[in-house]
Parts: C-alpha cells; sequence; structure tokens
C-alpha cells in the first residue's frame, strides 16, 4: 500500500468510529502533533476508497483543528509544550513556519485500505484501537520522564488527574476504571516514593488530624550534635580546627545553653521516628478489609491505630511504655482503637486466637533508637541475638491470632552493627520468623524516604565508603491459600468524601516514612 497526501479537506471522518477521547487527551493529541508533525509520516491516517477515515480519526480531528487555529494560539500552545521549550530558537522558528505554510494548504498523510473487504475494514476499525501489550511501569520511570510522558498522553501517576477527576462529583464510589490514585491512594507498584508532592500533602492532612510528635521520645533518633546543631556545626568549623578540638569539647567549653536551644529549634524535629501516616493508610486499603480487626505488638505511637479506626476498622496495639499507651489512648479515645500496656511478646494473652484480620507492625530497629531503659524492651538489648528473640516470639505469637487468608505488613529496614560497620541482614531475619510461622512472603515494597539529616550522614558516612540508606522495606506475609485472595478481598474503591478530604495538588518536597518529626 502506498502513502499518500491528500487535501485534509477529502477526509471524511467516520461517524460510526467507536473511539472515543477526552477533552484532555484530545489537547495532549494536539500539542504531540504541533511540536513533532513528522509523526503523521510514520503513522498516516488510513481511509477506504470514498476517504472515509478507518484509522486515525483522532489524529484527523487534531489537523483539523490546527488548521482552525490563528497565528497567535499556535505560538501560544507551543510556547506551553515542554518538548518545544527545549528546542533551540532557531528549531522553535522554523516549528512556527513550518505550521504557518501548512494551513495555508492544509493536507495529511493518508494510506488507502483498498484491498481489505468491508468485514475486513469493520474488523480493522477495531483492531487498529486495541493495545494488546503493556507498559514495563519500571522501565518507564528509569528511562522516561514522568512530566514528558504525560505530555505525550500516557497514563501516568499525576495527582493533577486526582483533582479533576473529582470536580465532577456526584457519585458515591470511584468507577474500577478510574485513575489509579482514586482507587489506591499512591500507585500500587513495588516502589514507593515518600518526597513526591502528592504524597507530602496527604502525610500533612493526616498530621493534622492525628496531632502525635512523638513528645513521649524527644532526642531518641538523634543523638549526634552535629545533626541537631548543623547550623552551628559548619559556622564554627574553622575556629575548632584552630582551637584543635571536638565539636563536643566546643559545645561544652564555648556555647551557651540558650545559644545550643535556639541551634536546636532550627531543626524541624524532636529527634523522634514517626510511622508515616500515608503508609499506614495504604496498607489498611491494599492490606485490610472492610471494617476489619487490625493489631500491632510493637505498636509505637499512635499513628497506625488513629488511621486505622479512622477508616472505620477496630484496633488493637500493645505497647511496652506506659508514658507511649497513655498518649496513645488519650489520642484515639471515641475511637475504635486502643492500647494495652504489655510486652508484645504477651500479644496472644490479650487477643484471641484467630479473631484478627489484619497484623501490621514497624518493630524497633536494635539499638538504631532506643525507646526505653525497661529490662524487656527490644531495642534496650545487649545482642541483636536477643533482640531478634524477642520479636521472633511476639511475631509468632501474633501470627496465631490472624484469622487465615489474611496479611501481615511488617515494616523494617536493615542497620548495622556498630562495632563492624556490617549488615545484621535484619529483612531478612523477619522473612525467616515469619515463614517458619506459617507466613511466606508474597510482596516486598520499598520505601523511598529522605530527611534533613541525609546530606549530612551522606558525607560522613562515605569516608568508610558507606552509603546513606533512605528507603525502608514493606514486607508482605499472608497466611493462607493465596488462591483465595480474589475471593476474601474487593476490588480497591472509594467514597467520594474520602477523595474531597485529600485533594492535594502535586510537588517536590523530601520526606521519610518512619519520619523523623
Amino acid at each position: 500500500m502506498k502513502t499518500e497526501i491528500v487535501h485534509l479537506s477529502q477526509i471524511q471522518v467516520n461517524g460510526a468510529n467507536p473511539r472515543k477521547i477526552s477533552n484532555t487527551k484530545f489537547d495532549k493529541l494536539v500539542n504531540s502533533i504541533l511540536v513533532l508533525p513528522k509523526m503523521l509520516e510514520l503513522r498516516p491516517i488510513v481511509v477506504d476508497n470514498t476517504f472515509v477515515a478507518l484509522g486515525g480519526n483522532m489524529r484527523y480531528r487534531a489537523l483539523t483543528a490546527i488548521a482552525d487555529m490563528d497565528e497567535n494560539e499556535i505560538k501560544s500552545r507551543l510556547a506551553d509544550i515542554r518538548d518545544f521549550q527545549k528546542k533551540t530558537t532557531a528549531e522553535q522558528d522554523y516549528l512556527v513556519e513550518y505550521w504557518l505554510r501548512w494551513q495555508n494548504k492544509p493536507t495529511a498523510q493518508i494510506i488507502k485500505a483498498t484491498e481489505l473487504s468491508e468485514d475486513e475494514q469493520r474488523e480493522f476499525i477495531i483492531k487498529d484501537n486495541v493495545g494488546f501489550g503493556e507498559w514495563d511501569m519500571d522501565a518507564l520511570a528509569n528511562e522516561w520522564d514522568e512530566k514528558d510522558l504525560d505530555d505525550w498522553g500516557l497514563d501516568v501517576w499525576q495527582n493533577k488527574e486526582w483533582e479533576e477527576g473529582n470536580k465532577s462529583g456526584g457519585t458515591n464510589s470511584t468507577p474500577a476504571n478510574t485513575s489509579l490514585n482514586d482507587r489506591f491512594v499512591v500507585p500500587p507498584f513495588s516502589i514507593l516514593d515518600t518526597r513526591k508532592g502528592y504524597w507530602q500533602e496527604r502525610k500533612k492532612k493526616w498530621r493534622e488530624l492525628i496531632g502525635d510528635m512523638g513528645e513521649s521520645r524527644n532526642d531518641t533518633l538523634i543523638p549526634a550534635s552535629e545533626i541537631k546543631y548543623k547550623d552551628l556545626y559548619q559556622r564554627t568549623r574553622q575556629h575548632r580546627e584552630e582551637l584543635g578540638i571536638s565539636f563536643k569539647e566546643y559545645l561544652d567549653k564555648y556555647v551557651p545553653d540558650d545559644v545550643k536551644e535556639h541551634e536546636a529549634g532550627k531543626i524541624l524535629s524532636a529527634g523522634v521516628s514517626l510511622l508515616d501516616p500515608v503508609m499506614a493508610e495504604i496498607v489498611c486499603r491494599w492490606f485490610g478489609l472492610e471494617n476489619c480487626k487490625t493489631f500491632d505488638c510493637f505498636a509505637g505511637d499512635s499513628v497506625f491505630g488513629y488511621v486505622s479506626a479512622y477508616l472505620g476498622n477496630d484496633f488493637t496495639g500493645i505497647e511496652l511504655r506506659p508514658e507511649q499507651v497513655s498518649l496513645n489512648n488519650e489520642r484515639v479515645e471515641g475511637m475504635t482503637a486502643r492500647y494495652i500496656c504489655d510486652d508484645g511478646q504477651n500479644v496472644a494473652r490479650h487477643i484471641a486466637p484467630a479473631s484478627q484480620d489484619l497484623l501490621f507492625s514497624c518493630p524497633p530497629y536494635f539499638d538504631l533508637e532506643k525507646y526505653s531503659d525497661l529490662e524487656n524492651d527490644a531495642s534496650n538489648q545487649d545482642s541483636y541475638e536477643d533482640f531478634i528473640k524477642i520479636l521472633e516470639n511476639a511475631f509468632k505469637s501474633a501470627v496465631t491470632c490472624l484469622k487465615d487468608d489474611r496479611f501481615a505488613v511488617i515494616v523494617v529496614g536493615d542497620v548495622r552493627d556498630k562495632s563492624t560497620g556490617f549488615y545484621y541482614d535484619f529483612c531478612g531475619d523477619i522473612k525467616r520468623i515469619f515463614k517458619e510461622a506459617g507466613m511466606p512472603l508474597y510482596n516486598e515494597i520499598i520505601l523511598i524516604e529522605t530527611s534533613a539529616s541525609t546530606a549530612l550522614r551522606a558525607s560522613r558516612y562515605m569516608e568508610t565508603r558507606k552509603v546513606a540508606k533512605m528507603h525502608q522495606n514493606i514486607l508482605v506475609f499472608y497466611k493462607g491459600n493465596t488462591k483465595e485472595i480474589k475471593k476474601t478481598f474487593k476490588k480497591i474503591e472509594y467514597a467520594s468524601e474520602d477523595l474531597e478530604l485529600f485533594r492535594v495538588d502535586s510537588g517536590n518536597e523530601p520526606a521519610g516514612t518512619e519520619e523523623t518529626v
């Protein structure tokens, strides 16, 4: 079949074409053609003997729209297109001149489907619009810019779609074919990025609701003076070198307490780790059931309990420290959540066997953050072996409290042996514990995070060739027959009021998982 160039007016749109396009997608198609007209040479419009378009109806409509634009509109649209902005001034001028010349005699590349019978033409119309593959999302994320993909019309993760999708309103739940963020909060991929604007804004909403800032354990995570007084550390470097003393000695001898207090106040952190509430919401949405029973044998702060109860679940948390239990119960007062003061190893004393629908936990990371001086506190053990034994006892007991065909979600991050610098393989030990308890690993999700201290740590760590870790592992285990998952867990849909509460704008601010606050 031979390609021809014909006047645009010779082509007729196919009134029976079953393919539709939204206004937003149509605008993106127009922009794509405006900035890359050579694409039309590679994708000619397919017509029958009477010049009715069999394939390429949308491209024909886009060309018709361009033909009707005046010079100012063409220049204005091109100026807003990112791919146009990347071009040199000469390339931009050429493109504008190309379309102005084209408007004097609008044409299109066509191919006549003369060899197709009438039935084959009808078949072609459908098959030409069918996509038989699927995108490799990891490859897209690694090799292409997200904004470029969106400009080119590919459905990528854009919070703007969430906002636009909710302007129509009036429905009780989102249909199954709506965008991923409507249904899953964030894209359900194996990598979650807490630094994204949509994540940050959603977390801000949750933080305002919960009000937990880790008051019961200030400065348990940031003991290093270089981080706590980072501006002072930088400013006094030359003076300390002249004196030949360490920063700690400098603080003790030369810095008054009121100055220390002022400098410490610059750090947007109380030096404690807090669970990320968006991650808590995702766990409940993805791996819990509607109005289900959730529990945690290493409860820590009030975040997961609050989020779980807010979403309509019953929550029971076991927490060792009395002051934390008291604070947590104050925050969830009136909600379907409760915190019990006890050792997590005794979880089965408080929760009946096979009674729970979702186990969630973010246990201590050995000696990375010491929570208390209590003898049975997992973070206060003399050896990693003693620490992991406490977790093993608690988790294996917790598994007995979980119903069959249910999930357990454990958030962990590997920690280094402070004496050798080698990793303990904390994640591997958690996988082993749950496998021995009859719950093999089902999903592993990497949660990317960062904090104000990451750059400082990175510089210091590289002196011994350690890289600054900025991710955690969300390990998802399953108890039962995986064939039952579709029967037990319904498709995820959201009520419109849920989406309205967290309507946000896209951005790019940094964040953390177990966030430092």
